[in-house]
């Protein structure tokens, strides 16, 4: 099969997907918990589901899900669209897997837990910067992780699809993506409300929790442990960026509050090119830019170099997170 100018500048996207993920597993120097795994669930998501519907379209004979990893890899990949969600919606889901969470760790205290207390979820911090939690972990996770059931198994068996397609893309043909062994990765249990960081004690104050660490995730931690720029930096953040404007629009509505996203940099065309390696649909010949990280995207978008419009992105969503720990946190 041969690929066009513009495929191939889509194969190296989804094959520096494929290195990131691989990356993201081999960081053993950095002692990384599986939170930090977790969190990056929809990223798997968009990289299999993506990347096994692309080898369709273009005719390469890459590994094939089955209907149950299909199914699976669907709705992996939406907890990239989270706040695409109604906040009604968002707050409902959230709430189920924070009480779902409560109940578990209630039922399973320790005698010294009953005497002095539990913890029910645990929280990831990168630099002392919140960037995960075990809650959205199990909202980003599309089967019931409190159920009871031995899980392990099942998603190690359900995950080796994806490794194919990685494989199939050379993902071990190239060293891992450099990291920083300086950066102070950490977990740290609380018991929530009575016992954590929040001022903002309430579900409100939960739900923005929560949308600080999924933005972190990639701004505090994917952006300062990996030291090469990769694409994913700007892709991942991206797409929470897209869908945050509206949400946060919808947040004041409801709530009163005042938070503020510049949202200047939305475009849908745009999205669905990053969310789909549809670079076709966006970009001709003429467009490429070979050793860009994305290809030209930036600049026929917005008229800005990726580093350019990277600084952009990263301080909207910055000017975000500082509004939401000065509303939230103690």
């Amino acid at each position: 099969m041969t690929l066009n100018t513009v495929q191939k500048a889509a194969y190296k996207q989804i094959q520096s997907d494929a290195r990131f993920l691989y990356s993201l597993t081999q960081q053993q120097p950095m002692s990384i918990n599986t939170n930090y795994i977790m969190m990056s669930q929809p990223y798997l998501g968009l990289f299999a589901d993506g990347a096994e519907q692309w080898c369709k379209k273009v005719g390469l004979k890459a590994p094939v899900f089955s209907e149950e990893e299909k199914r699976y890899y669907t709705d992996l990949r939406q907890g990239l669209k989270l706040y695409d969600l109604t906040y009604l919606e968002y707050k409902t889901i959230l709430m189920s897997k924070f009480k779902e969470s409560d109940t578990y760790f209630f039922n399973n205290r320790s005698r010294l837990q009953k005497y002095f207390g539990y913890h029910n979820v645990g929280a990831d911090l990168c630099n002392g910067e919140f960037t995960g939690n075990t809650v959205l972990c199990a909202m980003h996770t599309p089967v019931d992780i409190w159920n009871g059931e031995e899980l392990g198994p099942w998603l190690r068996d359900i995950s080796i699809i994806a490794g194919k397609l990685a494989a199939y893309f050379g993902c071990t043909e190239y060293e891992p993506y450099q990291i920083n062994n300086n950066i102070n990765v950490k977990s740290i249990d609380f018991h929530f409300y009575q016992k954590c960081p929040l001022k903002e004690k309430t579900e409100f104050g939960f739900i923005l929790f929560s949308i600080l660490c999924n933005v972190n995730y990639v701004v505090e931690f994917i952006d300062k442990v990996f030291t090469d720029e990769i694409p994913q930096k700007f892709k991942f953040a991206y797409l929470q960026y897209y869908y945050l404007c509206g949400f946060i629009e919808e947040i004041n509505k409801v709530s009163g509050s005042t938070f503020y996203l510049n949202n200047s940099l939305r475009d849908r065309s745009f999205r669905n090119c990053l969310a789909h390696y549809g670079l076709g649909q966006y970009l001709s010949t003429d467009d490429l830019i070979v050793n860009d990280p994305l290809a030209g995207l930036t600049i026929k978008a917005f008229g800005k170099d990726y580093m350019m419009t990277k600084e952009v992105l990263f301080a909207y969503l910055i000017e975000l997170t500082a509004q939401i720990k000065e509303a939230i946190l103690k």
